[in-house]
């Protein structure tokens, strides 16, 4: 019970503290999350030994669920945040972003991981896979607030939230695949992969999704026609059927990730609500209540013993995925949405593809299917160095391009007039 109550002290002292300071952190040199993971850190096993995920139970089937619960909180708000109209004029380097993009990030990652860690072929794939989605936790923290809508125009915000909202889920099955044949026969993989991660997970997901949202919207709409609805918040709504979307996915054996998203698309779609305001209670409630923690949940389980074990190669690993996992990526198709983003668009949406919340889950998920900690502790340190970089350069790389912003492109011309 103490390690229980130090923790709900904590973690809501750091909500409290974070959301007092919240305008001056935007402008500051640490992002949120970061400076979540730094108190963490602080306080777990290599600082003042305050807490212990070993003491809660099974460290890495805390940090899986902890995760799966934190995404379904968080994706529901991303969904809610995205504006029907951005999503169809930045429909095609959204979609390019999901295809090519993520399959040029999954590859270049597992290279990379295979080259300097010295794994096999299908673990490399793994650990490149579970490194891949752009984080909707930690990108939420550099597209949202004053201080971006200030500095980032719409269309860059909604894209990168698009992106990192669809490509947690789709991620799946990039995982599941190398996961199948590192425990299966081949032949087995590929159709077990084919069925149960493709066709039911992924597709069952959006179908599952887009149904409970799609549902969740009319009746809010026939509840309120029939003066049924006691409060005019959306929060506890949204977060209500965010989490029985999550749980009826688990129980049909689909992804849980994708189907969150797709029920709040479909919500934001059908919905007859779009007040900002609750937009902006959504996010601000997310933030504080289940984000925050989460992070503060990865500082207290970083394996630093296992980082300096592994040395020099983890450390330059992590500089080149920094590096090399999505820029090149986004600039080779940069030319190919110039009528939607421009150039400069192209470089902050190069930079900024963090890592977060989805790759703990999914490198606590191989963990704990294939029972071996090298996904664990190479991918914590990965996530890590991004929190860091990207929570360090958002600030003063957002001022820069507003400095610089280029002229908006003829396709989101009236998003950009909409949004000032």
């Amino acid at each position: 019970m103490t390690q229980l109550n130090i923790a709900l002290a904590l973690m809501g002292g750091v909500a409290v503290c974070i959301a007092l300071l919240s305008a001056l952190i935007k402008r500051s040199p640490l992002s949120e999350p970061a400076l979540a993971v730094l108190v963490g850190v602080a306080v777990g096993p290599y600082g003042l030994s305050w807490l212990d995920l070993a003491r809660w139970g099974d460290t890495f089937t805390i940090l899986e669920q902890a995760a799966r619960l934190t995404l379904a909180i968080g994706l529901m708000g991303v969904a809610l945040r995205l504006q029907p109209a951005a999503l169809k004029a930045m429909l095609k380097p959204i979609m390019l972003l999901l295809t090519f993009v993520m399959l040029g990030m999954w590859l270049v990652s597992s290279l990379l991981a295979g080259w300097l860690l010295g794994l096999s072929l299908w673990a490399a794939l793994l650990l490149g896979a579970v490194v891949t989605p752009t984080d909707p936790v930690v990108a939420s923290s550099i597209v949202t607030g004053k201080f971006a809508k200030k500095h980032l125009p719409l269309r860059l915000r909604d894209t990168l939230s698009a992106e990192s909202g669809a490509n947690d889920g789709l991620a799946y099955a990039f995982v599941m695949l190398p996961m199948l044949m590192l425990s299966h026969t081949p032949d087995q993989a590929w159709s077990r992969w084919l069925i149960e991660s493709v066709l039911i997970g992924i597709g069952g997901a959006a179908l599952l999704g887009a149904v409970v949202g799609f549902a969740a919207a009319k009746l809010l709409v026939l509840s309120e026609r029939k003066k049924l609805v006691a409060s005019s918040s959306l929060l506890g709504y949204t977060v209500a059927f965010s989490l029985l979307t999550l749980g009826l996915a688990k129980l049909l054996q689909t992804d849980g990730v994708l189907a969150v998203f797709a029920a709040g698309l479909a919500f934001n779609l059908f919905s007859e609500r779009h007040e900002e305001q609750d937009e902006e209670n959504i996010q601000e409630a997310v933030a504080k209540l289940f984000t925050l923690p989460m992070f503060v949940i990865f500082g207290i389980a970083l394996p630093l013993r296992e980082w300096a074990t592994l040395g020099w190669p983890l450390v330059a690993l992590a500089v080149l995925i920094l590096l090399l996992r999505r820029p090149p990526a986004v600039m080779l198709l940069s030319a190919s949405w110039r009528k939607s983003l421009n150039s400069r668009d192209s470089l902050y949406l190069g930079w900024f593809g963090p890592l977060g919340i989805a790759a703990i889950y999914y490198s606590a998920l191989a963990h704990n299917q294939l029972d071996d900690p090298l996904y664990w502790h190479a991918a914590s340190a990965l996530i890590f160095a991004s929190i860091m970089v990207h929570g360090v350069s958002a600030a003063p790389l957002s001022r820069l391009y507003a400095g610089h912003p280029g002229a908006p492109p003829p396709g989101s011309a009236r998003l950009h007039d909409e949004s000032d």
